[in-house]
C-alpha cells in the first residue's frame, strides 16, 4: 500500500512536471487535490481486490502458509479473476 505522504509527493511531481512541460494549469491545488483522490480511489480499488482475493484463499480447505509457491500462484490467479469481473477485461 501506498503511504499518504507518497500519494502527495507523486500529485506534486505530477503537477511540477506538468508545469515544466508547458501545460498551462489554472488551479495547481485544484489539480494536485484530484490527483490525490484519485490515487486514493485507485488505491482502495486495489485493496479490495487484495482482500478478495486472501479471502478466497482463507476459506479453502486446505490451509497453505502465506508466501509459498502455491499460495502466491492461487493470489495471482484469484486477483486477476477478481480484477478481470470488476473491470470486465
Amino acid at each position: 500500500m501506498m503511504s499518504r505522504e507518497r500519494i502527495f509527493y507523486l500529485a506534486d511531481t505530477i503537477v511540477e512536471e506538468l508545469k515544466k512541460s508547458g501545460v498551462k494549469i489554472n488551479d495547481s491545488r485544484k489539480l494536485r487535490s484530484v490527483i490525490i483522490n484519485t490515487f486514493s480511489e485507485e488505491m482502495r480499488f486495489f485493496e479490495t481486490l487484495d482482500r478478495e482475493a486472501r479471502e478466497r484463499i482463507a476459506r479453502m480447505r486446505k490451509q497453505i502458509a502465506e508466501g509459498s509457491g502455491e499460495w502466491m500462484a492461487l493470489y495471482e490467479k484469484f486477483f486477476e479473476e477478481a480484477f478481470r469481473k470488476r473491470v470486465r477485461i
